[in-house]
């Protein structure tokens, strides 16, 4: 799935999404036309509640895990968890 970039802005008192102008061509999209929107966590959501579906199908999830304190270890980028929330360039 290919990712496009818009802006929100006011018009009025209704907002809008900007879109480049490749977006509408590229869609055949034209004044007026109506285009859905996906929730943008809809996806994580999903993948959130497959994980919960596995799990309970498997007994739970930390039955197949040994040591689920050294397995979420592993899943950290770094040892220190501050150095990942340095580097995060959503806190800006």
């Amino acid at each position: 799935m290919s990712m496009t970039k818009a802006i929100v802005t006011k018009t009025g008192n209704s907002y809008a999404l900007r879109v480049p102008k490749s977006y509408i061509v590229d869609n055949n999209l034209k004044l007026g036309d109506s285009v859905e929107i996906e929730d943008p966590l809809a996806q994580q959501q999903k993948a959130l509640q497959a994980l919960v579906d596995h799990a309970k199908r498997r007994g739970g999830p930390l039955k197949s895990i040994p040591d689920p304190v050294a397995w979420q270890r592993e899943q950290r980028k770094s040892s220190d968890p501050w150095e990942e929330i340095k580097n995060d360039n959503l806190r800006q």
